[in-house]
């Protein structure tokens, strides 16, 4: 039989961390530290835990495994783990953080034995979104486990389901009266059993029933190690809470305390005497690892591997420990800056990483543990993830996850809608949301949401607008299409438009539903028009674009206006009728005097100079200008050249302008909008008369948009 490579004595998945001196802070003299060489996974798996923790349950306030000093958690505890198995393995660790330990998460979970799954007791989740995304996560991991090793991962889930069922029953009030009764307490509390199988998975070691009873009195100085260790490194947070007047706690779960109770010792001494302790285990470990090998386990390599990567945990744990930024928040915003830089580095040298490379471990400037508390969530994607897949770039010589977990995500579908709403707008739409209100008085959270539906609709028009005109140009910018291409513009209008229907489901109200779908065909129909006119080459009257325009452009303003007042708990009718004909009236005046503005300089910088005419668009100046002047067989033949050569060079245009001026059509159109401002200000005052309230809000929007 051939025999089994050992990656404890190479550096197979791992490298040896120099040290510059035997031990770590007193801890773990001569176990050698490591570090994994696939850190990346790890950094990659925790990374797509916290992305899915945000999607399915709520925001993160607490660091987890990643650590751009000492290394990602599973990195330099775990480093033997096979490569394509270290992300999964890092995804459960973050996902078990996220509870402060282990076992606090199994404590508060309730569990179905003869369940497949694990499922979590609601009640126990007053602080997260949603149960139902907990067990998304959980059953999320299981699946994993399964499709990647399904032997070792029945006993990962196993130990799960038996830790779970061991900690249900234990009282973390309760006082302590030996070492021995607290080290055996402890082992469990910190989950160092269901770490262990972990490690296992990671490396696909499969121990039988009566290997694990052999070597159970073997790895129990190990796991008795990092527990105390953990009690030793976490102590100084857990006092200063423990004394803060609103913890109400009378008892510690920690060793330290426990000294400080038994022998009336201070906090110095009794943390000596903590460390005296592990080091006790640690050697007692080392001692009882060596005389098995030596002798009851000579030549069995599996458990010799086993037990020399059960060892390296011990140092891995405490250098993490002693620089981790989820003991020391002071220390979030520089890591953040690390991680998120080595990202960006690794992206940049390799398009399937997306996390960051390996920073070497220092054994320098570490100091001891100062707080467990959250970390703020503004630091980066390491404290909010993004939604990136685990699985999305695995290693060549990684085994593949199933295509089912494959995630695309959503920004190639946003971009182009991020876009065009990075660029400056007046705001008119919720302008004239804030300003009805002044009347209607809809609460805050009702009046955000008609917001966000103006604005994700105004967004999806101005998108398929400017592909639908051929503009080049949008609010000085180059139009979406020009730098995302017309296909995905297209695509994220039309979700957009999606989008919008989905936010006006969200009212609950089944009529204001019935408002959108009214509206949406009436701006579709106006548009249509717009568009077979510029095609045809076919001039409409005044009165067809006054239409056109009322359907189109006014159609915005008045579903704004018609679903509020349908929100409107007073249901104050001819209020709605009023704000109803307010609405179209701004609707046909700011159309007008966009085709105004399009053939002035001042609009030149933000669509090009006049626009319209190159894109053939009948204006209401230039219906007015051919419907007075028929036989100007200029004007119509520099209309028709630009059909034809898709544009117009400077010259054109101004020659086109100068007819257009010459058939007093721009003094016409600004004679048009004043009347219709004069309108709009009538309506504005009935309305101030009708609800006996000044409206500054709308009286500042009609001054701005005054021509």
């Amino acid at each position: 039989m051939e025999r089994q490579q050992d990656p404890t004595s190479s550096d197979q998945t791992s490298y040896l961390v120099q040290r510059s001196s035997p031990d770590i802070e007193g801890f773990c003299k001569e176990y050698p530290l490591r570090r994994h060489r696939f850190e990346d996974e790890s950094n990659k798996g925790a990374l797509q835990c916290r992305g899915d923790w945000v999607e399915f349950i709520g925001p993160i306030t607490r660091w987890g495994c990643c650590n751009p000093w000492e290394g990602n958690f599973a990195a330099v505890v775990l480093p033997f783990c096979k490569p394509e198995r270290l992300a999964i393995i890092s995804y459960i660790l973050e996902y078990a953080f996220m509870y402060d330990n282990v076992v606090e998460s199994a404590a508060k979970s309730t569990l179905n034995i003869n369940a497949d799954n694990i499922g979590l007791d609601e009640t126990e989740y007053r602080t997260v979104r949603s149960t139902l995304g907990s067990k998304q996560i959980q059953s999320k991991m299981i699946i994993e486990l399964l499709s990647i090793d399904k032997l070792c991962a029945e006993v990962v889930i196993d130990v799960w389901k038996t830790m779970i069922a061991t900690t249900a029953k234990l009282d973390k009030a309760r006082p302590f009266s030996s070492l021995e009764e607290y080290v055996d307490y402890r082992i469990i509390d910190t989950g160092a059993p269901f770490v262990d199988a972990l490690m296992r998975f990671g490396m696909g070691i499969r121990l039988t029933s009566e290997e694990e009873n052999r070597l159970a009195p073997i790895v129990k100085p190990c796991y008795a190690a990092l527990g105390l260790a953990n009690d030793y490194l976490s102590f100084d947070v857990e006092w200063q809470e423990f004394q803060s007047a609103s913890s109400g706690k009378r008892t510690m779960t920690n060793l330290v305390w426990l000294f400080m109770q038994w022998d009336q010792v201070d906090v110095q001494e009794a943390k000596r005497r903590v460390r005296e302790v592990t080091n006790q285990y640690e050697d007692e470990y080392r001692e009882r690892m060596e005389a098995f090998l030596a002798k009851d386990g000579r030549g069995n390599d599996k458990l010799k591997i086993y037990l020399h990567a059960l060892g390296h945990q011990i140092p891995g744990n405490v250098a993490w420990s002693l620089r981790c930024p989820r003991y020391h928040p002071e220390l979030c915003d520089d890591a953040s800056a690390l991680l998120e830089r080595g990202r960006k580095e690794s992206k940049g040298e390799a398009k399937d990483q997306e996390t960051a490379h390996d920073i070497p471990a220092d054994d320098s400037a570490r100091r001891p543990s100062e707080s467990d508390d959250s970390c703020s969530a503004s630091s980066s994607i390491w404290s909010v993830s993004k939604r990136s897949s685990i699985s999305s770039a695995p290693s060549d010589n990684s085994e593949p996850w199933s295509l089912e977990q494959v995630k695309l995500g959503d920004e190639h579908l946003l971009a182009p809608a991020e876009y065009i709403s990075s660029l400056p707008s007046k705001g008119v739409r919720e302008a004239f949301v804030d300003a009805l209100n002044v009347w209607v008085m809809l609460p805050d959270r009702t009046v955000a949401q008609l917001k966000s539906i103006a604005q994700t609709l105004h967004n999806a028009s101005l998108m398929l607008d400017d592909i639908e005109d051929s503009s080049p140009l949008r609010r000085g910018r180059p139009a979406t299409h020009t730098v995302f291409g017309v296909g995905q513009t297209t695509n994220s209008a039309n979700f957009l438009l999606i989008q919008a229907a989905d936010q006006v489901r969200q009212l609950g109200d089944s009529r204001c539903m019935d408002i959108f779908m009214e509206e949406m065909r009436l701006l579709f129909r106006g548009q249509s028009f717009d568009l077979y006119w510029t095609r045809q080459g076919e001039c409409p009257s005044e009165e067809e674009y006054l239409v056109m325009i009322r359907n189109k452009t006014g159609g915005l303003f008045r579903l704004i206006a018609r679903l509020m007042a349908q929100k409107d708990p007073f249901q104050n009718h001819s209020l709605h009728t009023s704000l109803e004909s307010l609405a179209g009236q701004l609707g046909e005046y700011f159309q007008i005097r966009d085709d105004y503005k399009n053939l002035t300089e001042e609009y030149t910088g933000q669509k090009g100079f006049c626009e319209d005419l190159d894109e053939g668009k009948f204006s209401f100046p230039l219906i007015h200008a051919l419907f007075s002047r028929p036989k100007n067989l200029q004007l119509r033949g520099i209309l028709q050249q630009s059909r034809i050569s898709g544009g117009l060079d400077i010259s054109l245009k101004e020659c086109a302008l100068h007819h257009i001026r010459e058939a007093g059509s721009m003094e016409y159109t600004e004679k048009t909008l004043s009347v219709l401002m004069d309108r709009i200000d009538d309506s504005l005052r009935s309305l101030e008369r009708q609800n006996g309230r000044l409206n500054w809000i709308l009286r500042l929007l009609l001054h701005r948009l005054k021509v």
